[in-house]
Parts: C-alpha cells; sequence; structure tokens
C-alpha cells in the first residue's frame, strides 16, 4: 500500500445548498464525477474532495490537511496563534480522527489523522 503523504491537503470540500445541483455544475464544467470522488482512485497530482451540504460548519470551500500526529499538530496550531473550532472527533468506520481549526486569518481547515 502507498504511504499517503503527511502535513499535505489530500482532500477538499465544497459548501452546497443543493449537492445535486451542484454537483451537475462541477460535472459540466470540469467532469467532476460523485461516483468516481468516492474510488478513492490515486491521481497523480491532484487531491479530490467532495460536495457536501451547507451547514453552520461548512460555509466556505474546506481544505483537508492529512497529518502524522493530530495531537501534535493541534498544539502547534495553538501555539502559532490558531483556534480550535472543533475538538478532535474520530470517524471509526474510516479508521480516522479529525479536528476543524481557525488560522489567525479567520480561514477554516481540517486536520485528520489514523486512530491511533
Amino acid at each position: 500500500m502507498e504511504e499517503i503523504p503527511s502535513n499535505r491537503v489530500t482532500w477538499f470540500q465544497v459548501p452546497a445548498d443543493n449537492t445535486e445541483r451542484a454537483w451537475e455544475f462541477y460535472g459540466r464544467v470540469f467532469r467532476w464525477n460523485k461516483e468516481e470522488t468516492w474510488k478513492n482512485k490515486k491521481l497523480t497530482g491532484a487531491i479530490l474532495g467532495s460536495i457536501e451540504d451547507r451547514n453552520e460548519q461548512l460555509t466556505h470551500p474546506r481544505l483537508i490537511v492529512r497529518v502524522d500526529d493530530i495531537d501534535q499538530t493541534l498544539s502547534n496550531i495553538l501555539d502559532a496563534g490558531g483556534k480550535l473550532v472543533e475538538t478532535k472527533t474520530e470517524i471509526p468506520e474510516i479508521g480516522m480522527v479529525y479536528a476543524v481549526f481557525e488560522d489567525t486569518e479567520g480561514n477554516r481547515l481540517n486536520v485528520v489523522g489514523d486512530i491511533v
């Protein structure tokens, strides 16, 4: 199995009020396909992403950064002046953990790692 890069953007989320309409738009513009997105197919020089229902936590496009040690990364974020918006949360179905932070410029990003 190929190693997933650490400290790199590995996923993105685009919020939409109507996800079907948004998938159709991005399909027509960029040929994005919902079914292909979830196949976890490796694409050299590209990251995959999803279109999600817009909600209070997801109001603007969001980048997801994969890290080796989420606890250390969260500590680094706080030390650098960032804020924790959503605490570390496990997603057991896929064996991952994530958190949402806000940087010093008000941008929100996710960090993800493996459940250890």
